[in-house]
């Protein structure tokens, strides 16, 4: 039942509080890689009985079945506001940009039958699900009414970066109209990720498939015609396509470079994007966590709520592929970055 934003946040507090409790993030998260089979770990995620699926075909449903749970459990939370802060709405519409990428990608490739999978967020979406295949009449009316044609293979790229910065743009617009108690503070982090991942998509795309700074900056720029704040987070990327990716000395200079994997005197040093992205990461979500506690009575508990157990889904994620392909449990850890615990 809808309630104002005083009594909402009361709720939202006390119940998000109790969820966090049971979950698997922290050093809990490390129990995710501790089961042997696939079985084991549907019966520590799920009370529900286990599918009677091929064992191949399990990781895929427990997957399916995590993602589906983390996100009803949000719009639950959500729904308890009458009117939810835009902030709390925006998480629900990454969905939504991921939901119409896949659709143009489906139909790009002339498959109608086929439809994808796709995260339904109603009453909170964008997209007109039931209007499949017809793209245009799925976006009608909505923020991504441009997005009205199946897009070429040529087109793609491009249009998927649209929808990336609109994104972007429209999650920063909705944290500077957070409440004034903990604006800031949800503006900083988001900032932080922000500017991160744009620098580490970059960097992937330099490192593992050599494109050249002078294509990477048209690419990374932010497509806002007038200063909407989101400007910053492309310059920031912008910043290092002239930094060679074996100069510590340059890259030791970064607002981030905590973040960045060791170096050793007298040993050559390349730039690690995973070992970047999985500190990063970790730091992320303890920071997260203490936000969490800060602003009870405002949007911010619930907000801080979807990054941590979207930081559980991934480690779910991890542990069912990992079990799927018979990835060792460390290895499995370290790619999500998860502190693994002395059990001495």
């Amino acid at each position: 039942m809808a309630m104002d934003k005083s009594a909402a946040s009361s709720y939202v507090y006390a119940k998000a509080s109790g969820m966090l409790a049971k979950s698997f993030v922290g050093s809990r998260s490390v129990r995710l890689f501790e089961v042997k089979t696939l079985a084991e770990l549907w019966s520590l995620i799920f009370t529900e009985p286990l599918p009677i699926v091929p064992e191949m075909l399990l990781a895929k449903e427990l997957e399916k079945a995590a993602r589906e749970r983390f996100v009803s459990q949000y719009m639950k939370l959500v729904s308890c506001y009458s009117k939810p802060a835009d902030i709390l709405l925006s998480q629900i519409h990454h969905y939504d940009y991921e939901n119409i990428k896949a659709v143009g990608a489906a139909l790009c490739l002339g498959d109608e039958k086929a439809r994808p999978s796709l995260v339904d967020v109603s009453p909170f979406n964008y997209l007109k699900y039931n209007a499949w295949p017809d793209v245009a009449a799925m976006t009608a009316g909505s923020p991504l009414s441009w997005y009205d044609k199946v897009p070429l293979l040529s087109e793609q790229r491009d249009m998927d970066f649209r929808l990336d910065w609109q994104y972007v743009s429209e999650t920063w617009q909705a944290a500077c109209r957070c409440d004034p108690a903990c604006r800031e503070d949800v503006k900083s982090l988001l900032s932080e990720r922000f500017m991160i991942e744009g620098t580490l998509w970059a960097l992937r795309l330099r490192k593992y498939y050599d494109m050249p700074a002078e294509l990477l900056s048209a690419m990374i720029r932010s497509p806002a015609k007038s200063d909407d704040g989101t400007q910053a987070f492309s310059q920031a990327a912008e910043k290092t396509l002239s930094w060679a990716l074996d100069d510590w000395q340059a890259w030791n200079k970064w607002k981030y470079s905590q973040f960045l994997n060791p170096h050793e005197e007298g040993v050559v040093w390349n730039i690690d994007p995973r070992w970047i992205y999985n500190a990063f990461k970790k730091d992320y979500v303890k920071k997260t966590y203490s936000l969490f506690h800060r602003y009870p009575f405002t949007e911010c508990p619930l907000f801080c709520w979807y990054i941590i157990k979207r930081n559980e889904l991934d480690n779910i994620r991890a542990a069912s592929e990992s079990l799927r392909l018979g990835i060792p449990s460390v290895q499995a850890m370290q790619t999500v970055g998860v502190q693994e615990v002395n059990n001495g």
